[in-house]
């Protein structure tokens, strides 16, 4: 793949959201603080070369102010359907995506998990379990999660 694929820009559009799973765990004991969480995120991709799709699937356990006790978790996965995916394959038929474009969907499957979790947490004790914002600098890559 030449270095002016990677200089094009990725055509893609948002094909699915979905969740994958949610659990709430309500603590056991009386003295928890409900106003401090701590979140453990992950990310994993995946792709579908035949439909021409990319999937974020974001992880995020949720403990509690003194990171002892997991209250939480959401599992999702934002789908994106690439317009040009063909331009993206190498010769040795492995998918090789610009950065750039990798950060844009983090991010937005990120921002999108947000939005399910203060959905799916309005009206329990988690309703303040509000996702932070993390810039790209933040998220570290892992090789052995990505598949």
């Amino acid at each position: 793949m030449s270095n002016t694929t990677q200089n094009q820009p990725v055509t893609y559009r948002i094909s699915a959201l979905e969740m994958l799973n949610l659990e709430i765990k309500h603590p056991r004991q009386d003295n928890m603080d409900f106003n401090t969480f701590h979140f453990d995120l992950k990310l994993q991709h995946r792709i579908n070369a035949e439909k021409s799709l990319v999937f974020v699937i974001t992880n995020i356990d949720i403990m509690d102010k003194d990171k002892s006790t997991q209250v939480g978790h959401i599992e999702t996965s934002c789908i994106f359907h690439v317009e040009n995916f063909s331009e993206y394959i190498g010769e040795d038929n492995q998918a090789r995506f610009p950065d750039a474009f990798i950060s844009e969907i983090n991010s937005m499957a990120i921002s999108t998990t947000r939005g399910m979790m203060f959905s799916e947490f309005k009206g329990t004790f988690m309703h303040k379990a509000v996702l932070p914002i993390f810039k790209n600098e933040q998220l570290r890559k892992d090789q052995s999660s990505e598949s």
